[in-house]
């Protein structure tokens, strides 16, 4: 025997590293969710200005997106925070909200969109 095929047998015996140490976790609504949040902190200095509207778009897009990844991991419970992200700062259907309680929000869903990124986990199936 060669030792390529003799290779390819033992390789065929022994398990593959992933089934190994089991599936791990991922944090995939991470990625969206900590852009969301530079994207909102970044919107701070933005605020009532005409170049706001892009923020609106980044924000409410990553959101989306962050909505779609909870949803694929099956974390109902933190499926609303980017949803409800994603509906206030929607510049089809603007809110007209202004002053010191907009910036407060700004704050606020950043902080609860970091969370639902870090805390909705995926498991993949094999």
């Amino acid at each position: 025997m060669s030792g390529n095929r003799a290779e390819r047998r033992a390789a065929a015996r022994t398990p593959s590293l992933a089934n190994r140490y089991g599936t791990r976790k991922q944090r995939r609504a991470l990625g969206p969710a900590a852009v969301g949040v530079i994207v909102l902190l970044g919107g701070l200095l933005l605020v009532g200005q005409d170049a706001y509207l892009f923020i609106r778009f980044g924000v409410s897009i990553l959101a989306v997106i962050t909505a779609v990844f909870v949803w694929q991991s099956r974390q109902w419970a933190w499926l609303p925070v980017p949803l409800v992200v994603a509906v206030l700062w929607n510049p089809i259907l603007p809110f007209a909200f202004a002053g010191q309680p907009f910036r407060l929000g700004h704050l606020v869903a950043a902080v609860a969109l970091l969370a639902t990124g870090a805390f909705a986990r995926y498991t993949p199936r094999d």
